[in-house]
């Protein structure tokens, strides 16, 4: 398989996937360029980017940039083209067959990719008032459980009446499930319907 970035040969090289599937991607010697067939850069296990790069740590301590502006899919021959996606950092470039739907990432793009990746699946932290969302919602349970049901009313009443925005309301999350902020709001709401229902039926 000819690099596009270059034109040399380029070689085998053996990753594996999540579930410990065996993938091989192409890589230049001399660019250090990844070729990724279909569905093969998102199946890759976290730090086989690291791994297969050390090739050369000193050079991938700076990206390279393309070194020809008409990139030929090395798949189909097919002319490629630079796109944007909201999964990768921003200042990654990539270029992808739109007739195979393979992605070739420049030297040291791979690592970026996966570090962002990683930093983007790590749980954050709760703000203040999530924080103050959650106690809310514990004080009211307590209150309903300890069988206070007036006190729970006046809990709940004071609860209702705060603005929205005393709240953080739920933010978009990463493709791979909720954000917590969006896990507390949500599981508020449903608690809140559980009290109400059994407000209702004991009176």
């Amino acid at each position: 398989m000819i690099c596009p970035n270059d034109g040399t040969e380029m070689h085998p090289v053996r990753i594996v996937a999540h579930y410990g599937q065996p993938i091989v991607v192409d890589q230049c010697e001399h660019c250090g360029g990844i070729w990724f067939d279909r569905s093969e850069l998102f199946q890759a296990r976290q730090g086989e980017a690291e791994r297969i790069e050390l090739l050369d740590a000193n050079a991938l301590g700076t990206p390279s940039l393309a070194e020809s502006s008409k990139l030929l899919c090395p798949r189909d021959r097919t002319a490629m083209r630079h796109f944007t996606d909201s999964h990768f950092p921003q200042d990654i470039i990539l270029v992808r067959c739109f007739s195979c739907y393979g992605i070739w990432l420049n030297r040291g793009m791979f690592t970026q990719y996966q570090r962002f990746r990683h930093d983007r699946m790590q749980p954050k932290a709760m703000s203040t008032e999530d924080t103050a969302l959650e106690q809310s919602i514990t004080q009211l349970v307590a209150s309903h459980q300890s069988g206070q049901a007036s006190r729970t009313i006046e809990r709940l009443a004071r609860f209702l009446s705060t603005p929205l925005n005393g709240y953080a309301s739920p933010s978009p999350s990463y493709s791979h499930g909720r954000s917590l902020p969006e896990h507390s709001f949500s599981a508020g709401l449903n608690i809140l319907m559980v009290v109400l229902r059994m407000l209702i039926l004991r009176h």
